[in-house]
């Protein structure tokens, strides 16, 4: 026959549960934080990386460009779409591009 508990262990079992959810609530609300402290990380991460890149780049484009200081930033636009519709632009970027793994351009730097 099984042992009917009586009120004050039914109690005891609840409030023991009581603190456990507690205690796991606790737990879960600290994951959180710290799943939210790195996609904070991560974001500055990319951030950082995509601020680099924008840079190096930039620094490229006044190397290659002759006084890139006498152009606004539309007439350097124009530019290079002009010098990339050309024909060896085409064939250099085909070479470039073949062998690259284009789902990995974080890779190209």
């Amino acid at each position: 026959m099984k042992k009917e508990n009586t009120l004050q262990e039914v109690q005891e079992q609840i409030s023991e549960l009581q603190e456990e959810r507690e205690k796991c609530d606790v737990k879960l609300k600290q994951l959180q934080n710290q799943g939210k402290k790195l996609e904070k990380l991560a974001n500055e991460k990319e951030r950082k990386r995509r601020n680099h890149r924008l840079i190096q780049r930039g620094l490229i484009v006044e190397r290659v460009i002759k006084n890139p200081l006498m152009f606004t930033n539309d007439e350097i636009e124009e530019l290079l779409k002009v010098a990339t519709h050309t024909k060896e632009y085409r064939q250099a970027y085909d070479e470039m591009i073949n062998g690259k793994d284009m789902e990995d351009e974080t890779d190209i730097g």
